[in-house]
């Protein structure tokens, strides 16, 4: 299952023999049940972790409301940003949303890697790169005012997501409810 992850980092740089044996050393593969939390408020997010099958989720309670602030599949890294570099406890739960497993590296691990391989580096600094790419799309969509315009930016850009992510999800994700997302739905088809 770690071949998908090293053909990943192969994808975006070349990678020595030491550098693939590094990284298989501290990938700690783990598995989550579906609705399974991974992080809840409070901790500390000690693990980035790589998505090799699955989905997760991310979001944070507000007035008693899930709020979803991000979807994770396969090939995406997820952590709590703010904790795991800050080192300081995070207020994001992350859960996975169907049978899920990661390859997570611990945040020393990573600062190993960092040092000892600039191969290495240069992946962190394009998947970085990807992260604030995606996040700057979404932030863009959120921003829009119009729920239809919303949904359909959501459609064009995840459209996988709509078979695999419950409504209820998309619906707090798009900063609308469900009855509101049915309605935009029923106007587009």
């Amino acid at each position: 299952m770690l071949t998908f992850l090293i053909d990943y980092c192969k994808a975006i740089c070349p990678l020595t023999n030491e550098v693939v044996d590094d990284i298989l050393k501290y990938a700690e593969v783990r598995e989550y049940r579906k609705d399974e939390l991974i992080l809840k408020p409070g901790m500390v997010a000690n693990y980035a972790c790589f998505v090799l099958k699955g989905i997760v989720r991310s979001y944070y309670i507000k007035d008693v409301e899930e709020v979803t602030t991000k979807f994770l599949q396969e090939a995406s890294t997820i952590t709590s940003i703010y904790s795991f570099y800050s080192r300081k406890p995070g207020n994001e739960y992350i859960m996975a949303l169907e049978d899920t497993t990661l390859a997570c590296f611990h945040y020393d691990n990573m600062q190993r890697l960092y040092k000892d391989h600039p191969s290495f580096n240069v992946i962190g600094r394009v998947i970085t790169e990807r992260y604030l790419y995606f996040s700057e799309i979404e932030l863009y969509n959120l921003r829009k005012t119009n729920a239809e315009d919303r949904y359909q930016f959501f459609v064009k850009h995840y459209s996988t997501l709509l078979q695999r992510v419950p409504l209820k999800y998309i619906a707090t994700y798009l900063g609308m409810n469900l009855e509101t997302l049915s309605r935009v739905r029923g106007r587009i088809k």
